[in-house]
């Protein structure tokens, strides 16, 4: 290996070590505020991981994910750095997203499970039970996650929290409309009296239709997203093909300033046409 290469590539290393450096205390106060957010997301998933532990994960992966592309691309240092800081940032990035994405699942899981919950709860109330009484027998008898939900209720209320607090606190968890409903009606009705098992009828009917609708709306807008997904990912199937076809043909685009600008500027624009669909296409109910 020519001494000049060994020398480009010592000076790489020497200016990545120097960056990480200067910017070491800025990575860890943003990777501690994920670490502490994640953590708290996570354990209201009732998934235990500490935030230390968290922290370590975040603050690893990066790096040994962008060693591994490094190795995979030797001797081509440019790429391999390349694609070493594009999947450090990403992964930087994606955890709390991704965490989001569990967090929006399981909530409209308990969404879904709330109608059989409440179903199950107002049977109770007509039974004679109480409303304590009835919680526990949604816990006994619903899957996870509603169970584990108002298992934590019940948990909260034998600590001493009020079960209208342990209620709400519930519906803070959650974020969502038809729990935020749920639990105005118990706070309203334990304050002022009233029939619960009624009040949940009215919901679970309520939840059911506004459900009924998004469906229909779903349908409708399926086919834009449809069709946006086609014209974000066809450039992409169509570069994969034609280098398949010709390697020679289109490897400036990877390996020239001009062609590397050219890549930049679509995926700018294919973002920005992926927004605007998702705008289009997104109904709020």
């Amino acid at each position: 290996m020519p001494l000049s290469l060994i020398a480009a590539y010592l000076l790489i290393g020497i200016l990545s070590f120097t960056v990480s450096l200067v910017f070491y205390g800025s990575i860890e106060r943003y990777t501690v505020g994920n670490a502490e957010w994640i953590s708290t997301k996570l354990d209201q998933m009732f998934i235990p991981l500490s935030q230390k532990t968290t922290f370590k994960i975040l603050m690893l992966t990066p790096f040994i994910l962008g060693l591994l592309f490094i190795v995979l691309w030797w001797p081509n240092v440019f790429m391999g750095l390349s694609f070493a800081l594009l999947i450090i940032i990403i992964s930087f990035k994606a955890p709390r997203p991704f965490i989001g994405i569990l967090l929006k699942k399981r909530r409209m899981k308990v969404n879904l499970q709330l109608i059989d919950g409440l179903t199950l709860m107002s049977s109770a109330l007509r039974s004679g039970l109480s409303l304590v009484q009835a919680v526990q027998l949604v816990v006994e008898e619903m899957p996870n996650p509603l169970s584990q939900e108002m298992n934590l209720i019940l948990s909260e209320h034998r600590l001493g929290v009020a079960i209208e607090k342990a209620f709400l606190n519930f519906a803070k968890r959650m974020a969502s409309e038809d729990i935020e409903m749920f639990v105005t009606a118990v706070v309203v009705l334990r304050e002022t009296g009233g029939n619960l098992a009624e009040t949940f009828d009215i919901i679970v009917y309520t939840i059911r239709e506004r459900l009924k609708l998004e469906n229909k709306i779903s349908a409708l807008t399926m086919q834009g997203v449809f069709q946006g997904t086609i014209l974000i990912f066809a450039p992409f199937g169509l570069g994969a093909f034609m280098y398949l076809i010709d390697p020679e043909h289109m490897k400036p685009l990877f390996t020239t300033f001009p062609g590397l600008i050219l890549i930049l500027i679509g995926l700018v624009l294919l973002t920005v046409g992926g927004l605007m669909i998702k705008k289009i296409v997104t109904i709020r109910i």
